[in-house]
Formats: C-alpha cells, structure tokens, sequence
C-alpha cells in the first residue's frame, strides 16, 4: 500500500479554506454587509484561483503517482475501471446534493403549474452529467445549485487524464510547453470574457499536467532555498501591482504553484502538533464534498443573519461578520460531513444490492 503523502493533506485542507473565506468575502461584499478582505482577493489575483489551481494540481498529481498511463503498463487498471471509479468519487454526492432541484421543480409546479421553471428541460442532462455550473459560465441556462463551475471542470479533466497522462509519460516537456504555448493564445480572446479564463479546458489542463511533474518532483521540494524563493515569489505577487491582463489567471496561477513549494516544505513541522494533524487527518476526506455545499452554505447562513440581525437591531461590524465566517466555516463542514456520510452509505447499499443479483 502506497504511503499517504500528509504534506498534500495540509495543502488540501488550505485550499478548502481559501476556496470557503473567498466566497464568502465575495458574497458578504456583494450584499453591502462590512468585511475584512479574508483571503478573499489581492491587488493582482483572487484566492479563489489559488485555491482552485491547488486542488487541481493535486488530483492530476495524485491520479499520475497511482495510476500512471493508463493500459500500457504504467498504471493499475483498464480505462474502463478508471472511468468507473473516478464516476463513483465524484457523482453519488453531487447528485444527493442536487436533489434540491427535483424538489424546487416540484414546488414550481405545485405554486405556477411549471416545473421547468428556467426553461428547457434538457438543462437537467447537465446536472446529470455534473456540467451545469460549469457551462453556466459560457451563458447556458442550466438548474445548477451546487459545485458552480468546479465539478464540471474535474469531470473534463478525469475524461481527459488518459490523453494527457500518455502525452506527459511520452514527452513531459513537450506536453508542458505545448499546453504553455496555448494557454497563452488564449489572450488573444477578447478580455471581455476574461472571468471565464481559469475554467477554459486549456487552462485547467495545464494545471492538471503541472500536477504530474510536481508529484515526480517532491524531494526538490524539501530544499529549504526552494521554499525561500517560493515565499518571496509568493510575497511579490501578493503586494506588488502588476499591470496588464495576466491578472485573469496567470499570476494567480504562479502564485498558486508558489504557495504549493512553501506549504509542502512547512507541512511536516505543523504536523508534528497534534492539534494541527488530527484536524488535518479527520477533514481531508471531506474536501470534496466541501467543495459542493460550500457555496449553498454560506449563502444560507448569510440569509439566515441578515433576518436574525433585523429582528435583533444589530448592525454588522466587521468583527460580528468575522464570527459568522467561523459559524459558517463550521456549518459548511458540518453538512459535508453529512453529505459523506449519506453518499458513503448509498454506494455502499447499492454495489451491495448489485453483487447480490450478480
């Protein structure tokens, strides 16, 4: 059995963090209510994209550690098999989370006569499929609720990982340079669509492949000069302004990849304290599942104050509004936990129910 890299569990756990106090910064700001700028954005990238680009390039470099090339003797099962497992990690609590759609669809009906309350019923097929957020962003009319645009993005990359795996096994830094070469004509579109440059499928691959060369290259990560450079490239892009339209996700990127060099080389000295390792151990299996309720979460709890904050005659300081980041931080991993727990117990029911007619 392969050892469990712990470095990359702390690192997931920091972008499960980022991803959550970005979106609620994000959310609290839009609605006028006071708020520190937590982790939400710096003068040059949004830590939403880090966050992001984090956890993207740890699954690409975990899934290349484990199974390699897939089918020519590098990994350990058929395209098939792997297609197969990388479904049942990523739909059964997508699809239980999204079973408040069937459920808002049957209210629309009860109270307007019209369950396709957003328009054509093939919307739903996306959500079937976990590409609803994601094509949202291109202008589709979709009934997404949960996962924005991230499950769709890992969806694409999951079918793509044999393609890019045989390319990356056969010629790494043609592959790298290739996807480098297209990433950057992609500012040749307009910068009106710039807000969809971090989910466009050239993007997101490249980060997906940088995760392979990263994996095969975590000892040079233990250099204590790398981390330094790292910290400094990390510091600069934080607080020196740079101008021009590589703030769309380049620097965010490169910030990213920074932050990945210094964290992975810090994580062993936080994880020798108990009250850092036990944490880290008990909420990384809920990472995914974060990721899909955290938005809902926040925008939930952030309805619920507003009413409560009205009724009370309370007025929101920034300090009351850092008390409900860590109420929601606790509500949000709340409901992972229990999305796990009853997605865990659905697969568990169902492949029991299928080897039994087998």
């Amino acid at each position: 059995m392969e050892k469990r890299i712990r470095e990359l569990d702390v690192l997931r756990i920091l972008a499960m963090l980022l991803v959550i106090t970005y979106h609620f910064g994000y959310e609290y700001a839009a609605a006028g209510l006071p708020c520190f700028n937590l982790f939400c954005k710096t003068m040059n990238y949004e830590f939403g994209n880090v966050a992001v680009t984090i956890f993207i390039v740890i699954s690409g470099g975990m899934l290349y550690k484990k199974y390699g090339v897939i089918g020519r003797g590098q990994g350990e099962c058929s395209v098939k098999t792997f297609y197969m497992k990388r479904a049942k990690a990523i739909y059964p609590p997508f699809w239980i989370a999204n079973l408040y759609i069937p459920l808002t669809m049957l209210r629309h009906f009860i109270v307007e006569g019209n369950a396709f309350f957003l328009g054509s019923p093939f919307s739903i097929l996306l959500t079937l499929v976990g590409f609803d957020g994601y094509m949202k962003g291109y202008g589709f009319v979709t009934y997404v609720f949960c996962g924005d645009w991230f499950v769709g993005a890992i969806a694409l990359l999951y079918l793509l990982y044999p393609l890019l795996a045989y390319c990356y096994w056969k010629r790494p830094a043609v592959t790298l340079f290739v996807l480098v070469v297209l990433y950057c004509l992609q500012f040749l579109i307009p910068a009106q669509y710039d807000e969809l440059f971090n989910c466009l499928p050239v993007t997101i691959a490249l980060k997906f492949c940088i995760g392979f060369m990263l994996i095969e290259n975590l000892e040079r990560l233990k250099d204590w000069r790398v981390a330094l450079v790292s910290t400094v490239l990390f510091a600069g892009l934080t607080f020196v302004d740079i101008p021009g339209r590589v703030k769309a996700d380049a620097i965010g990127s490169v910030a990213a990849i920074a932050l990945f060099a210094v964290v992975f080389y810090i994580a062993p000295y936080l994880l020798r304290f108990r009250a850092l390792s036990t944490p880290v151990q008990w909420l990384v299996p809920l990472s995914y599942c974060v990721f899909l309720v955290q938005h809902v979460g926040i925008m939930w709890v952030q309805i619920a104050s507003v009413k409560i904050f009205g009724r009370m005659h309370w007025q929101f300081t920034e300090w009351n509004v850092l008390a409900l980041l860590a109420f929601t931080m606790v509500a949000v991993v709340l409901a992972a936990w229990i999305l796990k727990r009853v997605s865990d117990w659905s697969v568990d029911r169902i492949s029991k129910f299928l080897s039994c007619k087998a």
